[in-house]
């Protein structure tokens, strides 16, 4: 069951912001969380529980430039500025918060408590079940003025121990800490999907861009490797490449190229550390013009070249060992 929880609607941004840098995860708020953060793994995912005490003294929750944030209040509410809304989420009641939309803490019952997770993106371009990073994060988007997801007793105790075990496993690290936790966020994502999938559609914003966003998805997630271009998308769906790119700036905060560069950038990552594919290969299966091609697109977007990354993931893989 979903519930919308609107307080009241907020004109303008706190005008307190913070800067960190790019694909770290960096806590970006008042002393008394920064001396807080200590549940982190490799400065790529954080997992802790929070409570009044550590946001009481500062107008801004953990958070994070680039990353992906999850919550889950077990006791008591907080309230928080998302966008241009202040939101309440209480006890039992869950909310996601993408990359580039810092939730601002307003103000908390006394009993408030609440677990975290933070994913910076580049630990999600090495999962296998990072294609459902997209479909979780948009959530809050598509419905900004309701965006609480009101958990059933089954599905919070799911996603409450699937956190704490994340909390566990950065806490006492093993040389296969990194592999453990992709798998717990591949879990993870997976039982978000099985969530959304029972829950009703309502409170969008924009019903027909709504629909043009999900038509969007389904079309990139079929043909991403082949096509690389807006204009391809736009054109199998009956709009323009303007229009396209207007609608899915205006429910995700980010463009089609973003979108299409990240779809390649994942299964590329992929390859390169499961596959016995060649790079020249990789090129061809993700349809670049040539190798160069690939590299050039690769280097920018991860600042390593793909033979770079591969040597430094076997080499990962041998230390474990």
């Amino acid at each position: 069951m979903f519930v919308a929880k609107i307080i009241k609607k907020v004109c303008t941004f706190p005008q307190k912001f913070y800067l960190c840098r790019e694909n770290e995860i960096h806590v970006m708020t008042d002393s008394i969380l920064t001396s807080s953060l200590s549940n982190t793994w490799q400065g790529l995912i954080t997992c802790q529980q929070i409570d009044q005490s550590l946001t009481a003294d500062c107008t801004q929750m953990k958070s994070f430039v680039n990353s992906h944030m999850y919550c889950l209040v077990e006791r008591g509410w907080v309230s928080v500025q998302f966008g241009k809304y202040e939101v309440k989420i209480s006890a039992s009641e869950f909310m996601i918060f993408p990359p580039h939309i810092p939730p601002f803490v307003l103000s908390t019952s006394d009993d408030f408590r609440a677990i975290y997770l933070a994913v910076s993106s580049n630990f999600i371009l090495d999962c296998p079940s990072a294609r459902y990073v997209s479909h979780t994060s948009t959530y809050s988007l598509l419905h900004e003025s309701s965006p609480c997801i009101a958990l059933s007793q089954k599905d919070q105790e799911t996603i409450s121990n699937t956190m704490k075990m994340f909390m566990q496993r950065i806490s006492s690290p093993t040389p296969y800490t990194t592999d453990a936790l992709q798998s717990l966020y591949g879990l993870f994502l997976s039982d978000l999907m099985a969530i959304f999938d029972t829950a009703p559609v309502h409170s969008i914003e924009n019903q027909s861009g709504f629909k043009l966003f999900v038509e969007f998805n389904r079309l990139l997630l079929a043909d991403f490797c082949e096509h690389h271009e807006v204009s391809y998308y736009a054109q199998r769906m009956g709009i323009s490449s303007r229009y396209l790119s207007m609608i899915v700036k205006q429910v995700s905060h980010t463009t089609v190229a973003a979108y299409i560069n990240q779809h390649l950038m994942l299964e590329a990552c992929w390859l390169l550390k499961t596959s016995e594919h060649n790079i020249q290969e990789i090129s061809d299966l993700l349809h670049f013009a040539d190798q160069a091609s690939f590299s050039k697109f690769f280097k920018r977007q991860k600042g390593l070249s793909p033979l770079q990354y591969r040597k430094m993931e076997h080499s990962s893989k041998m230390r474990a060992k």
